[in-house]
């Protein structure tokens, strides 16, 4: 793995290079209908400014940015605790390959944010190369099926 580190963004300093990275991770994997990048700032922004909400995690090599993961944070009565939700997780084409990611989740792990009980994620079922990621960190597929009202 490259020297990289994971850091949770402070400030708006790389807002400009997460929204360009959002909006290439909609166009790689298929979005929702109701996505919109419009608001990706608000998003940033709202991390930003309440902290208790959730982070963004910026992955930098060097002083690059190459990656991005969002964490939020909610208790659950049925894990006793608070887990967390990876909302996304974004490596820039040219930096895959070299472990970030993969670093990314066993820092998870071992840091456990927020003293987690347990991180859930979603990834596409066609995206065969992240299941293989999420599995090889540990991840497996829960019993219950997400569904989703939107609004």
């Amino acid at each position: 793995m490259s020297n990289v580190r994971y850091v949770t963004m402070s400030d708006e300093t790389f807002l400009t290079d997460v929204v360009g990275m959002m909006e290439a991770l909609y166009l790689e994997d298929e979005p929702a209908p109701h996505v919109d990048p419009a608001k990706f700032p608000d998003t940033i922004r709202h991390l930003l400014a309440h902290p208790e909400a959730g982070r963004l995690t910026l992955f930098l090599e060097e002083q690059a940015l190459s990656g991005y993961a969002i964490l939020i944070p909610h208790w659950s009565n049925e894990y006793g605790g608070i887990v967390v939700l990876l909302d996304e997780l974004y490596v820039r084409p040219s930096a895959r390959q070299k472990g970030l990611a993969g670093g990314f989740l066993e820092k998870l792990k071992c840091e456990r944010p927020w003293a987690a009980t347990a991180v859930f994620l979603e990834v596409s079922r066609h995206n065969q190369r992240a299941q293989r990621l999420y599995e090889s960190a540990g991840f497996r597929e829960g019993r219950n099926r997400l569904m989703v009202l939107p609004f």
